[in-house]
């Protein structure tokens, strides 16, 4: 009984030493990174499209690990917002803000697709939809925005 009970004790042993050596799955994606953004976004008065929104942009982000399991901070732009992370892929919950411009009122909604991490880049899709009013006319837009950031 004694030599079983000194087995099943080395045996927890050994599975608690090799959980706490398990390696982080953030750890791969704290770092600061260059993006690029590519695509556009459609803008519509009625059915009516009556511009075009290029979103090409360069620009530079920071990730790194958050008080809670599996959540990394994503700073770009001066905005921040906490990723979940599983394996090697980066969860971004959907976003909505408004913003105002003296008659402009813009409400935009982001859903992220799932940011894929390989060889130290990140990239993944964000589709945009936006309603606007402006001095009573109301107008609407959506578009998808390609996005690729790569580890300095």
């Amino acid at each position: 009984m004694k030599k079983l009970f000194i087995l099943c004790m080395a045996a927890l042993m050994a599975i608690a030493c090799e959980r706490a050596t398990d390696k982080d799955p953030r750890t791969a994606f704290v770092g600061d990174y260059n993006f690029v953004s590519t695509g556009n976004i459609d803008l519509y008065a009625d059915s009516m499209k009556v511009a075009t929104l290029p979103m090409d942009k360069k620009g530079e982000l920071a990730i790194s690990l958050a008080d809670t399991a599996n959540a990394v901070w994503l700073v770009a732009e001066g905005d921040s917002t906490i990723a979940r992370v599983s394996d090697n892929r980066l969860f971004i919950d959907p976003a909505t803000e408004k913003r105002t411009f003296n008659n402009l009122v813009l409400n935009l909604s982001y859903t992220y697709s799932a940011a894929t991490l390989e060889h130290d880049s990140l990239s993944m899709v964000t589709n945009v939809e936006i309603t606007a009013t402006y001095m009573g006319r109301s107008l609407s837009g959506r578009g998808k925005v390609d996005v690729v950031a790569t580890k300095k």
